[in-house]
């Protein structure tokens, strides 16, 4: 029908603007109101106005989120159309109902526990934003960041290009949250049986795979509400409308000629043409989601023991803006937003530094670069308030770490002369050149101005190993 047609060229429109913004605000590296409406940022930074409006939104018109500002639907659906054969039409398939729930049962078991690594893979957006960092900084998000987001869109690829939404619905578990919301909303699609001619146009472009023509049923909690099959019916036999069609209730058909009615009472799905999932089946999901999290600290480098010359900090440092250590790994989903944001490149992809529960959230890398004494670009483009946001006034006076002096390393200690560039780096004038008793000079931090920006360690020229490392705190 021709409203439909509107509706799905509106929807398509909305999406794409929505898409572009996003990818556009994370390359820019600011803040964006799209970002901070995704509902694994919501949640992490206990946005209950947005909660609120997806929870009104889904009851009352079904699965809208993934189908118009959800990034990675967006990248679903351009990646099927652009890479899916001509002639290929998609088909009904049964719900994998117990995979999906498993899947987030043990998606949000993690996040309760803290192994924030595999929340941050399964979040759609936080997956979006760090392909869009790979492929704009890719030496920025670090070889695992890169090693994930291309793994990530290889998955999407294979996926998405015969199978359309179906990592929406089995694996993605906001999918699985508004699709059981959405069976229960106010608006859904519906088969009208007395003007359905059987074409299977609708089955053809669904790429939700939830049109069942068999019983003339649409499954609602797949159902992405694209309008896609109602644009294409020529009929108008599906529309999307308030009420349900009951299949215990015989439905009515036309009899060809016009001659009178038949009663068809639709026969229910034999348990047998259902997708069961054994225990092994269980066993390896839970097995392949639960190591989703260490795929990829096979990447990290061996962690050199603390001695005499290099030094390893106690604690690494957290971005600018948190209010703990703790309530920062909690929050953040590891989109990558605020490492593409970094100006001077100092943030990257952790692996090893918060232990593998929280691989790929972002951690200060001083060995890279530093954080500008006045920037505070970070903290403006974290969706899921991980990272408070801070004036430029705040973060000349907000602490991330201290620096620490390992004197035997430094150049001053061992000729006497010759450096002080710790000294001409710090913005805050902490540290000054002191002589010991032995009348060697070497630096001396003021802990009481120390903000831990990491300027003096990255200017250090001291070799092999640098004489300061920021401790975090």
């Amino acid at each position: 029908m021709k409203r439909y047609r509107v509706f799905r060229c509106g929807r398509i429109a909305v999406q794409t603007i929505v898409a572009v913004i996003i990818a556009a605000a994370v390359v820019a590296g600011v803040p964006c109101i799209f970002s901070r409406m995704q509902i694994v940022p919501a949640i992490a930074a206990c946005a209950t106005t947005w909660l609120i409006i997806w929870l009104v939104a889904t009851l009352i018109f079904g699965r809208i989120y993934c189908a118009t500002v959800c990034p990675c639907g967006t990248l679903m659906e351009l990646i099927a159309w652009l890479s899916r054969p001509r002639k290929w039409h998609y088909s009904f398939t049964a719900p994998s109902t117990r995979l999906r729930y498993s899947i987030l049962v043990i998606v949000v078991i993690c996040a309760l526990f803290g192994f924030s690594a595999v929340v941050s893979l399964a979040d759609p957006y936080s997956a979006f934003a760090r392909m869009v960092t790979a492929a704009y900084r890719p030496a920025a998000i670090g070889v695992a960041g890169v090693i994930t987001a291309a793994a990530t869109l290889i998955l999407i690829i294979i996926f998405s290009r015969r199978q359309g939404r179906i990592i929406c619905n089995t694996i993605c578990p906001v999918g699985t949250v508004l699709g059981t919301l959405s069976k229960m909303s106010l608006y859904h699609a519906d088969i009208n049986t007395d003007l359905c001619v059987n074409c299977r146009k609708c089955e053809d472009v669904c790429s939700a795979q939830c049109i069942n023509l068999t019983d003339h049923v649409i499954d609602p909690m797949r159902c992405v509400v694209c309008f896609d099959c109602m644009a294409v019916c020529p009929n108008d036999a599906i529309r999307y409308r308030r009420g349900r069609h009951q299949l215990s209730i015989p439905m009515m058909q036309r009899v060809a000629g016009g001659e009178g009615v038949s009663a068809i009472k639709a026969e229910p799905l034999e348990p047998s043409s259902m997708s069961r999932i054994d225990r092994r089946t269980f066993l390896l999901a839970l097995a392949g989601t639960g190591a989703a999290g260490t795929t990829f600290a096979a990447a990290r480098s061996h962690r050199y023991v603390e001695g005499s010359t290099r030094l390893i900090p106690l604690n690494y440092v957290t971005p600018p803006g948190t209010s703990s250590r703790e309530d920062f790994l909690h929050r953040c989903t590891a989109c990558g937003a605020c490492i593409s944001a970094c100006p001077t490149g100092v943030l990257t992809a952790s692996t090893k530094q918060y232990g593998v529960r929280h691989a790929l959230t972002p951690v200060m890398d001083f060995d890279k670069s530093y954080c500008s004494f006045s920037c505070v670009k970070c903290t403006e483009v974290c969706p899921s308030h991980a990272l408070n946001t801070l004036t430029a006034a705040e973060k000349h006076n907000f602490p991330i770490g201290r620096a620490r002096v390992c004197a035997t390393n430094c150049i001053l200690y061992e000729n006497n002369a010759g450096c002080g560039a710790c000294a001409k780096a710090c913005p805050k004038r902490a540290i000054s050149i002191i002589r010991d008793s032995d009348g060697r000079r070497s630096p001396h931090v003021e802990p009481e101005l120390c903000i831990g920006c990491g300027r003096c360690a990255n200017v250090c020229p001291a070799q092999p190993y640098r004489a300061i490392v920021i401790e975090g705190l």
